[in-house]
């Protein structure tokens, strides 16, 4: 695992994530794909980014967030996914929903527009 570069863009992910994850009785994302390691997940999830495909993806965990979340090659976080350890050997990959994924980007434009 690896840190998460503080950047502008970075934080207000974060921070936009942490906002998503404290709403009250919404479910923002939903995913039923599982592998039995992180890594099987991370190469899952480089397949839908914009990584090439060389690039040996890293996970990050973020305090105040649950699950593990892909870092991409250029060092910003990939948001729109994250991987919960289910059990020893079950990791499942979750997706922000499309109404996640809308309120995350009003959220995420707000967050950047304070900085």
């Amino acid at each position: 695992m690896t840190t998460l570069a503080n950047t502008t863009d970075n934080n207000a992910k974060v921070k936009a994530l942490k906002a998503l994850e404290n709403t009250v009785g919404k479910i923002f994302w939903a995913g039923n794909n599982t592998h039995d390691n992180l890594e099987k997940c991370l190469v899952g999830l480089n397949l839908d980014s914009t990584n090439s495909g060389w690039y040996n993806p890293v996970a990050v965990k973020i305090n105040g967030l649950t699950g593990y979340y892909m870092v991409n090659q250029d060092g910003s976080l990939f948001c729109e996914a994250r991987v919960i350890k289910q059990e020893e050997k079950k990791y499942l990959i979750e997706y922000l929903t499309n109404e996640g994924w809308n309120k995350f980007e009003n959220l995420y434009i707000q967050f950047v527009d304070e900085n």
